[in-house]
């Protein structure tokens, strides 16, 4: 009952925001794992893309906007294991100026606060715990604030010539592996030079080399090397708490992506993650789609291997971040098939015994088929999980959509710490989704209702850090942007 009375205290908190609706264009329809999703901001409409003549005008016809996110999210343990609830409200804006002999200027940051919460920060009497979820909604190295937080986001210098497009600065960029990761209420945003080339038919080239990252849920920028650890760092391969954190040392991060249309369904990337002195990486992906009946049927595949670079971060094999010839390999297949309004997938991803899949989750969430909000695979080796996935966009309510996924993640024995990083047993979860771009005199705001469910199906040997916040747990999540 105490648990439902939160519930219900913190959407009251979210009602008024309902009144600020106003102006905005309606969101793009999300995937079909149900994540909360936070769309780009718009972009320049052809008319406001057009070259400036003076400095003055290229200020004048900038173009501004603006975004208002609040997000209650709640954590229901078994038994008298503890629970966890917060509501974070956020606000931001941006400014990017029209363009002047090619150049353009960007700038923008964001402001959050937490509004209600229970202690996100003391650990619990009993067994140690903390809060898992709820503690991203604000600023993780520091839990026990509740004044309001920011920090700058976009500071960047962008250069247009032809199609292609160079930005050197803060940016948001979105790539398989470097990603938002935005299901809190800020993403996750780089900065360095980042290249974009566009002059091949139907191929685009990107390359990157960053130096610093803001971190979702953070409210400070650090180097690529001391971004790594903020997040909790799990065990190393002998089951001692992993030390990296501040540890490491690199001189930053080059990306290098390729991606081709091939005929009208089916398309290929690769992409190359280099960390110095820490590992690389490789993502590859092919989809393809034909008709079927009256829908289409298409099918997908994903490739990743991983290897350590240098001294993994430290010459120190305690204090490194990728232990020494380590190797990972990762593969993973979706079958889907969308007619009309509904959409159905089956996934499958696994990761070899060779080693654990790492990659920092401060950058980004793995794109596995699997995937699912709330958890992730990176951390593991020796994994194999199935879901399913399934989406209607409702026909009678125009926006409105419906998901759910349902999968089963089988992973090395918690106590196997050089396959298992993070002590997560195996489990099940079950994800349901409705979300409803608003419209008339609400036009501009979106919500989102997301729940899960977690559940075990390994042994925990009854011991509670192997269960709390991780499995045999309930989730509800309302969420709701404003952008004008």
């Amino acid at each position: 009952m105490n648990f439902l009375l939160r519930l219900g205290v913190a959407a009251l908190l979210l009602a008024p925001l309902a009144a600020r609706a106003q102006q905005a264009e309606p969101a793009p329809t999300l995937p079909t794992t149900g994540r909360p999703v936070l769309p780009p901001y718009t972009g320049p409409t052809e008319s406001d893309s057009l070259p400036a003549r003076t400095l003055a005008e290229a200020f004048g016809r900038g173009q501004w906007h603006g975004r208002v996110r609040n997000y209650f999210m709640a954590t229901h343990n078994q038994g008298d294991l503890p629970d966890y609830y917060a509501n974070g409200l956020g606000a931001g804006a941006r400014l990017e100026t029209a363009p002047l002999h090619g150049f353009s200027v960007g700038a923008g940051g964001f402001f959050w606060v937490n509004l209600a919460s229970n202690d996100l920060a003391t650990p619990d009497a009993t067994t140690g715990a903390v809060s898992r979820y709820e503690v991203g909604l604000f600023d993780v190295s520091d839990p026990a604030r509740r004044q309001l937080t920011g920090r700058p986001e976009e500071l960047f210098v962008r250069y247009r010539w032809r199609q292609s497009v160079a930005t050197f600065g803060r940016q948001l960029l979105v790539t398989p592996l470097i990603n938002p990761q935005d299901g809190r209420l800020s993403p996750n945003y780089e900065q360095g030079l980042w290249l974009e080339v566009n002059e091949l038919a139907h191929t685009r080239i990107t390359a990157g080399w960053l130096t610093h990252v803001a971190v979702r849920s953070t409210s400070e920028w650090a180097s690529v090397a001391n971004s790594i650890g903020l997040y909790p760092t799990g065990v190393d391969e002998a089951g001692k708490r992993a030390l990296y954190a501040s540890n490491l040392s690199s001189r930053g991060l080059g990306v290098l992506g390729l991606s081709r249309q091939l005929g009208t369904r089916t398309r290929v990337q690769a992409w190359n993650y280099y960390v110095d002195n820490l590992f690389n990486s490789l993502f590859t992906e092919l989809t393809t789609g034909r008709d079927v009946g009256a829908g289409q049927l298409t099918l997908g595949g994903q490739y990743h291997y991983q290897r350590t670079v240098g001294t993994g971060g430290n010459a120190d094999p305690r204090l490194a971040y990728s232990a020494p010839g380590r190797q990972a390999h990762a593969l993973s297949a979706r079958l889907s098939y969308q007619r009309g309004p509904w959409s159905l997938s089956a996934n499958y991803t696994r990761i070899t015994r060779t080693g654990r899949f790492l990659f920092p989750r401060e950058w980004g969430r793995e794109p596995f088929y699997t995937f699912l909000p709330r958890e992730r695979e990176e951390g593991f080796g020796g994994l194999d999980a199935a879901a399913l996935l399934a989406s209607y966009a409702v026909p009678a309510v125009p926006g409105l959509k419906a998901e759910a996924g349902y999968g089963h993640y089988y992973l090395p024995d918690v106590r196997n710490f050089r396959l298992n990083k993070y002590g997560m047993p195996s489990y099940s979860q079950l994800n349901a989704s409705l979300s409803y771009p608003f419209r008339g005199w609400a036009k501009g705001l979106r919500g989102q209702l997301l729940y899960l469910y977690k559940a075990s199906l390994g042994d925990t040997y009854g011991e509670a850090r192997y269960v709390v916040n991780k499995v045999d747990m309930h989730q509800p999540n309302l969420i709701l942007n404003y952008d004008f």
